[in-house]
């Protein structure tokens, strides 16, 4: 099975055609919009505090807003705290695979008959690590 999918972008200023056919989405960018711009003045818990006012003050989803204002603080906070989590665990990730490199390039290296000092100096990777690498090959 395969599922293809298609993003679109809703940030304000994109993909307006698509905000216009629904309102509730056009105003979720709305509210989106609100928060970051809100975000640049202060802390995230006072931008999305005010965003939700100022989309109960203009008539934004105001029921909506009036009804759930707590969920929505509390979701978003938790969103934005999990981006957090998602940008480390991608710095995580890619210094994982700086390490694997390194590790393959030592590999190929030794395999090659390459010495172990010249592949030290050439990874910068402990002589015990390289020694391990070299008793698996």
């Amino acid at each position: 099975m395969e599922l293809i999918v298609k993003v679109y972008n809703i940030n304000q200023g994109h993909n307006s055609e698509i905000l216009k056919k629904c309102e509730t989405l056009g105003n979720y960018s709305i509210f989106i919009d609100k928060v970051r711009e809100y975000e640049k003045q202060y802390i995230l818990e006072k931008a999305i505090k005010d965003a939700i006012k100022y989309c109960i003050d203009n008539d934004i989803e105001k029921v909506f807003f009036e009804t759930h204002s707590s969920e929505v603080f509390n979701m978003l906070l938790a969103e934005w705290n999990q981006e957090e989590a998602l940008e480390f665990a991608h710095k995580e990730g890619h210094e994982e695979g700086m390490e694997r490199g390194i590790e393959f390039t030592a590999r190929n290296a030794l395999a090659k008959g390459i010495s172990i000092q010249t592949v030290q100096e050439i990874t910068g990777l402990d002589l015990s690590v390289i020694e391990a690498i070299r008793q698996k090959l």
